[in-house]
C-alpha cells in the first residue's frame, strides 16, 4: 500500500498491547506467497495469494479462527510423519458414514495416506463391526439417519457393550465444528473431531495423534458464523477439490463421477420429502447433499443445500419448496463442468 505497506503495518499493530494477539492474514501477490516462512516471522498467522479466491480465503479464516482445517498458513515445514508406511499398513480403521460420496472421499484419502479401512453405513453397523474385529481408530459421522454418531459412541463406551475394544479412539467427522460441538463430542465419549469437508493433511494429523504419537487435547472451537458468505460461490472449485485429495486425479475423477451419478437421486428424494411435508427428511437429505457437494468442490450446491437443511430444521417447508428449483438448477450448471473435468484428467 502507498505510505505504509502491510509488513510495516503488521509491525505497528504488534506494538499495541490490546492488538498484539489479533490474528493477521497477509494478502500478497502470488510471486511473494512462496516466502511463507518470512511472513510467519513477521507475525502473520495466515497467507492468501492474489487474486483472492473465495475458497482459499474462507479456509484460511476458518483455520485462523479455530473452526476449520488449514489451507495455506505460513508455518514451519511440516514435521515428518511419526508412523512409518509399514506401521500404517498394519493399522485398521473404520469409517462410519451414510453418504456414498463421502465414503469414497474418506476411503480414497486413507488409501493415499497408506491406511487400510472398512466402511459401514450407520451406527448399528459400527457396533456390529466393532464386535467382530479389532480396529485402531473410528472415523464417526455425527449426523446419520437412525442411530447417529453420538448414540453409537455412547453404546460403544457402555460397560456392557459387545464391542471388542470399548476404548477404541473415536474421531467425529462433523460439518459444523462450532462452539459447543467439542463438549457434545466429549460427552458422548468421542476423543476428538475433524471438520468436513475432509482435507488429507488434517485427516493425517488426527490419525497420527491417536495411533502414532502424543495425544493432544480437543480444544473448544470459537463460534463460527452461521450464514454462508455473500459472494456468489463457484459451481465447481476444481483447484480446491484436487488440493484436498492431494492431487490424486484418478481419485478425483472417481469421486466426481460418483457425485454426478448420486446427486439426481438425492434431489429426487429431497423433492419427495418436500411434497410430503416431511421436515426431518428434508433436513437429513439436504444435509447429505451439502456434505457430498462440499467434498467435490460444488460450492454453490453446498450453499443451497445448507439453506434447505435450515428450512428442514425450522419446519419451513414453503421456503424449502422455493429453494428446490434453485438446487436443481445449480446441479445442472455444475454437472457439465464436472463431466468435462473427468474427461480432461
Amino acid at each position: 500500500m502507498p505510505g505504509t505497506d502491510g509488513e510495516s503495518l503488521a509491525g505497528a499493530i504488534r506494538k499495541y498491547p490490546g492488538l498484539a494477539n489479533t490474528p493477521l492474514v497477509l494478502l500478497t501477490p502470488l510471486r511473494l506467497a512462496a516466502d511463507a516462512e518470512r511472513w510467519r516471522r513477521q507475525g502473520f498467522g495466515g497467507l492468501v495469494s492474489k487474486p483472492v479466491k473465495q475458497g482459499e480465503l474462507g479456509g484460511c479464516l476458518a483455520s485462523i479462527l479455530g473452526y476449520g482445517p488449514a489451507t495455506r498458513r505460513p508455518s514451519a515445514p511440516a514435521a515428518t510423519p511419526r508412523t512409518s508406511p509399514e506401521l500404517r499398513a498394519r493399522l485398521h480403521l473404520l469409517i462410519v458414514e451414510d453418504n456414498r460420496v463421502n465414503q469414497e472421499v474418506a476411503l480414497g484419502m486413507l488409501e493415499n495416506l497408506g491406511y487400510r479401512a472398512d466402511v459401514v453405513d450407520d451406527g448399528g453397523g459400527a457396533l456390529r463391526a466393532l464386535a467382530e474385529k479389532d480396529y485402531d481408530l473410528v472415523l464417526m459421522d455425527c449426523q446419520m439417519p437412525g442411530m447417529d454418531g453420538y448414540e453409537a459412541t455412547r453404546r460403544i463406551r457402555e460397560s456392557n457393550s459387545a464391542v471388542r475394544n470399548r476404548r477404541v479412539p473415536i474421531i467425529a467427522t462433523t460439518a459444523h465444528a462450532l462452539a459447543g460441538d467439542s463438549e457434545k463430542c466429549l460427552a458422548a465419549g468421542m476423543d476428538g473431531y475433524i471438520s468436513k469437508p475432509l482435507r488429507a493433511a488434517a485427516l493425517e494429523q488426527v490419525i497420527e495423534e491417536w495411533t502414532g504419537g502424543p495425544r493432544a487435547p480437543m480444544d473448544p472451537a470459537p463460534e463460527a458464523p452461521h450464514d454462508p458468505p455473500d459472494a456468489a460461490p463457484a459451481a465447481f472449485d476444481r483447484d480446491d477439490f484436487l488440493d484436498r485429495l492431494m492431487g490424486n486425479e484418478d481419485l478425483a475423477r472417481r469421486i466426481a463421477r460418483r457425485f454426478v451419478e448420486e446427486t439426481p437421486r438425492q434431489i429426487a428424494l429431497l423433492a419427495e420429502a418436500v411434497r410430503h411435508h416431511d421436515a426431518e427428511a428434508v433436513r437429513q437429505v439436504a444435509h447429505s447433499i451439502k456434505g457430498s457437494a462440499g467434498n467435490v468442490g460444488g460450492l454453490e450446491i453446498r450453499e443451497i443445500a445448507w439453506r434447505l437443511e435450515q428450512t428442514g430444521t425450522a419446519g419451513d417447508l414453503a421456503a424449502a419448496a422455493v429453494a428446490m428449483p434453485m438446487l436443481s438448477a445449480s446441479f445442472e450448471r455444475a454437472k457439465p463442468i464436472m463431466d468435462t473435468f473427468c474427461e480432461d484428467l
